[in-house]
């Protein structure tokens, strides 16, 4: 690749806007086949990435040769943003075929099957599937050990939850594939992988659904299936010969977040190195394994790719953080339980604020806002809010918008779009027969779909028995996006008339009640007459998605107490949403959940809501929480700013060393 000893007299790309490191001058002339880079939060992982590619392009390496696979598509951004930022012409940056593994797997079986296939992305989309594959196992006459079944009871969405886990590990570990062999399924061999026996019965029904009975082409794929379906193929001994989509001509493969490769992903990689003679670069951080759940493990960036790739591996080290200052690499070190240093030329603030109430925290981050604003020099857009769940948003930006900040989100939308808040507008929209006061017709489209989803509603419309609900429900929702005063009488004859019984005396009692009460309690009472707790634990799947939802519809009480009437209320939620566009076009600062900004750094962030019980998460892995604090620290630059609460802070609190009490 190149012919360098690491001294930057034979460095032939001389990088725009930063000055490289002796380690990095190392690894982008590094001349060795197969290197990985192990570094730590804020030693410029990507941008040395960048600085690799930059060298051997300039060294004669056509684009067109190049190939980078990253975990999440927000890594994706941020190494076309690192080329851009050491002065890659665009034209050349272009060219890089840049994608995450899920997206290069999905284009190669695409090319496979002839045909692209649908993607289901939400548990509630999969639920019926996996239903189908229970009754499936239920019904099987020729199943050996039945007395060993114990079969779920319909309805059951904590099931659902846990099988959809249990699959989404089982095919990013492949376990299941490397370890039955020619076994039968049997209860020994289910415990010998560590599998409940009914389940794994319920996964191979389950998969025979979505592969058809193992057609070429699935009938759906859910999250990550293509990268585990390319796996299985490889695996099997399908031939990857003649396909355009595979880069038999790539020359230099390389791998961001490495530390976040599961089996599946490591399957690819391996074909893909050994089918191509290509210089190999992956980088990693052992701390910033964010995926568990999906079979993460940080040992593919240990001695495992030596030996399935019969590669000669040499590492390379990024040791300081040149991101953030000696102070806050200290706290780092501390939660990460390892040695930590900086050669940052600036120092990083750091400060702990505790909190009462949610309110209060909330007027927290709009004061940190407020005092960023007249930084010299500062830029919004460098300001970011990182949360833990995405129902801590709905009082922040409330806060916000009250106060005339613009801000954009990631990882998530907005809250005034979450599908539990636009079934509560459409509610209001037909209580208060204001569906035009929704301006943006997508969002009017979605108010109509929450209405449906949530209520769980049919159309019935004669003569067109034989047509999709979806099909209809385009037509209904363009209807009404053309008419709007068409919505109450499509609300009373297709919503509520083809509702379940006790749905319909339930959306009646709401809108009555939103048509004739006032007052601070009028959401709450309609909420409560509505049941939402329960059809939102009868809607979705997920623990945590009906834990984000009941957060969402609990900051919407409390926004709700300063309006009288009903329409009042909708209006201010329709302004909001207004305000929020028009505003987000001009620089904004970030509302973004913890890991969607993993390889991205801003001048100033800001953690609220550190109390026990919310971050961490009482329900999620502790290594993994511990992991998503690190990367959440480790964004910030110059300033880090925590709000803690006073009554219940946070373990990570102590485990820097604060009390909530201390600035």
């Amino acid at each position: 690749m190149t012919t360098n000893d690491g001294s930057s007299r034979n460095i032939h790309f001389k990088p725009k806007a930063i000055q490289p490191t002796d380690e990095q001058l190392a690894i982008q002339s590094a001349t060795d086949l197969t290197i990985i880079v192990e570094a730590n939060a804020g030693a410029a992982k990507t941008t040395t990435l960048a600085l690799r590619m930059a060298e051997s392009w300039r060294r004669g390496m056509s684009p067109d040769c190049f190939l980078a696979l990253t975990y999440t598509e927000p890594a994706c951004d941020a190494l076309r943003e690192a080329l851009a930022k050491i002065g890659v012409p665009y034209n050349v940056a272009s060219r890089f075929r840049i994608q995450t593994f899920e997206e290069f797997c999905a284009e190669v079986l695409d090319e496979i099957v002839g045909t692209s296939v649908p993607v289901y992305e939400q548990d509630e989309q999969l639920r019926p599937f996996v239903w189908q594959a229970v009754r499936r196992v239920e019904a099987d006459e020729s199943e050996r050990w039945r007395s060993e079944l114990i079969m779920p009871t319909l309805g059951d969405s904590a099931m659902v939850e846990e099988f959809l886990k249990l699959s989404t590990r089982l095919k990013g570990t492949m376990r299941d594939v490397y370890e039955r062999g020619d076994s039968a399924i049997s209860p020994d061999y289910a415990a010998a992988i560590g599998v409940e026996y009914t389940q794994l019965r319920i996964f191979h029904a389950y998969e025979r659904i979505r592969r058809r009975e193992y057609a070429d082409r699935p009938l759906f794929r859910g999250p990550l299936d293509a990268t585990y379906d390319l796996a299985r193929r490889l695996y099997e001994g399908e031939p990857v010969q003649g396909l355009r989509t595979w880069p038999f001509t790539a020359r230099v493969v390389l791998v961001d977040e490495m530390h976040d490769l599961n089996k599946a992903m490591f399957m690819v990689l391996q074909e893909i190195l050994n089918t191509t003679p290509s210089f190999f670069c992956g980088v990693g951080d052992f701390d910033q394994v964010l995926h568990e759940t999906t079979g993460a493990d940080a040992s593919f960036m240990g001695n495992v790719i030596e030996s399935y790739t019969r590669r000669t591996v040499r590492r390379y080290p990024l040791t300081h953080s040149y991101r953030f200052g000696r102070s806050l690499a200290t706290k780092a070190g501390r939660i990460a339980a390892k040695p930590y240093s900086s050669m940052a030329p600036h120092n990083t603030k750091l400060s702990l604020v505790g909190y009462n109430m949610s309110e209060g925290c909330a007027s927290l981050v709009v004061e940190a806002a407020k005092v960023w604003q007249t930084q010299p020099r500062a830029k919004m857009n460098e300001l970011a809010i990182l949360l833990r769940h995405s129902y801590q948003s709905v009082l922040i930006e409330n806060a916000l918008l009250e106060n005339g900040f613009s801000y954009t989100t990631r990882g998530f939308d907005s809250y005034l779009l979450r599908p539990e808040v636009l079934f509560v507008r459409g509610l209001l929209a037909v209580a208060t027969d204001r569906i035009d006061s929704v301006a943006d017709d997508q969002t009017r489209e979605k108010v109509m779909e929450a209405l449906f989803f949530f209520s769980g509603s049919k159309i019935n419309v004669k003569g067109r028995e034989h047509e999709s609900q979806e099909a209809l429900l385009a037509d209904a929702i363009r209807s009404v996006t053309e008419a709007p005063g068409f919505l109450t009488h499509f609300f009373e004859n297709q919503v509520v008339r083809t509702a379940e019984p006790s749905m319909q005396r339930r959306l009646e009692a709401a809108v009555k009640l939103a048509r004739e009460q006032s007052g601070p309690t009028l959401l709450g009472d309609l909420l409560k007459a509505l049941n939402i707790e329960s059809i939102i634990r009868d809607i979705y799947v997920s623990k945590q998605r009906r834990h984000d939802a009941l957060g969402n519809i609990e900051g919407l009480k409390l926004a709700a107490r300063s309006f009288e009437t009903a329409l009042d209320y909708f209006q201010s939620l329709n302004d909001a949403e207004q305000k929020q566009r028009q505003r987000k076009k001009s620089a904004s600062l970030v509302i973004a959940s913890v890991a969607s900004v993993k390889g991205l750094e801003f001048d100033h962030v800001v953690l609220p809501n550190l109390a026990q019980g919310e971050f961490p998460a009482p329900t999620a892995s502790g290594t993994e929480e511990k992991n998503l604090f690190y990367v959440g620290m480790t964004r910030a630059r110059r300033f880090l700013t925590m709000f803690a609460s006073a009554e219940n802070p946070s373990s990570f609190i102590d485990k820097m060393g604060y009390k909530p009490s201390s600035t």
